[in-house]
């Protein structure tokens, strides 16, 4: 029998970046498009839910290459357009709302999976089963609160690109 190294690598770990997450495709659709990501208790995933505007739908991407791993992401609220990006509110009216992220080479842990988290009441960690939460998106306009969730994994794999 053959000797493979992955044999021996810990759990929750890869060395293959393809696993782990890059980016967000936002799509503007009335209907949720293939491949989007879905709110963790099977509420809707339409991030502007209850505020009038478009429907917003985020469909997720892997890294094709190491230093496309994302290590942390965050909400980005502020009251100027950002023209690189889609808003996440877009069409209903006051702030602008984005998702941002960080491709930090020195982390040893990326994020693999990703799902949004509508609650009732404000939380201050993420659910059970998921390693990390984003701060609220619909923080200033009411409404469900809503987080990103994301579980991580180690990177063992070489991370030259």
């Amino acid at each position: 029998m053959a000797f493979n190294i992955s044999d021996v690598d810990p759990p929750n770990s890869s060395r293959n970046c393809g696993e782990f997450f890059t980016s967000f495709e936002v799509c503007y659709n009335d209907d949720a498009p293939p491949g989007c990501i879905n709110e963790i208790n099977g509420q809707s995933a339409d991030i502007n839910k209850g505020f009038g505007g478009s429907y917003v739908w985020l469909i997720p991407h892997r890294a094709p290459k190491p230093t496309w791993m994302v290590d942390n992401l965050w909400t980005d609220i502020r009251g100027d357009d950002d023209p690189g990006a889609k808003d996440h509110a877009k069409g209903a009216g006051g702030d602008y709302r984005y998702f941002k992220w960080s491709n930090n080479m020195n982390a040893t842990h990326y994020v693999t999976d990703v799902a949004l988290w509508r609650s009732d009441d404000r939380q201050d960690n993420p659910p059970s089963g998921w390693d990390h939460k984003t701060d609220d998106i619909n923080r200033g306009r009411g409404g469900d609160y809503l987080y990103l969730v994301w579980r991580t994994k180690q990177y063992l794999g070489s991370k030259n690109p």
